[in-house]
């Protein structure tokens, strides 16, 4: 998925419409989660199971497995689009990304994100000073 786009507001019901652009990849049931930079991933459900699974197998006696888990499941909302490609957004979401009625989505890659206007605004800042300098590697390389 790729591109920036002013989306349609939220609704009266806390329903965000998918843009039409991404709606074929996203047609069947997504998951809608709270990104650390505060903005919403919306996945298809079956990407974001997978980016999942090497943490659910992990041993839960590791305590930085729980807390990803609890972290990154417990603002995790499965999502069917309706007819119309509108999906809810909960409270807790809508709170986490500083989401009122305005929104901006962009293409990620594997999922489609969901930011406050003035948030992404202020994100793309910050970025454009990082990377203006930037000399390295993008993706870390494993440590051993």
């Amino acid at each position: 998925m790729r591109g920036s786009h002013k989306s349609p507001k939220l609704d009266d019901k806390s329903r965000f419409t998918l843009p039409s652009k991404y709606r074929g990849e996203l047609s069947e049931q997504v998951t809608v989660v709270c990104e650390l930079e505060h903005c919403l991933g919306v996945y298809p459900r079956q990407v974001f199971d997978a980016m999942m699974a090497p943490i659910n197998q992990a041993s839960p006696t590791f305590r930085r497995v729980r807390d990803y888990q609890r972290w990154m499941e417990s603002r995790a909302e499965d999502a069917t689009p309706d007819k119309q490609g509108r999906i809810t957004i909960t409270a807790q979401q809508r709170a986490w990304a500083n989401l009122e009625h305005e929104t901006i989505t962009n293409g990620a890659g594997n999922r489609l994100e969901i930011w406050n206007p003035d948030d992404w605004a202020a994100y793309q800042e910050r970025l454009l000073e990082e990377f203006a300098d930037f000399d390295g590697d993008i993706v870390p390389k494993a440590v051993n």
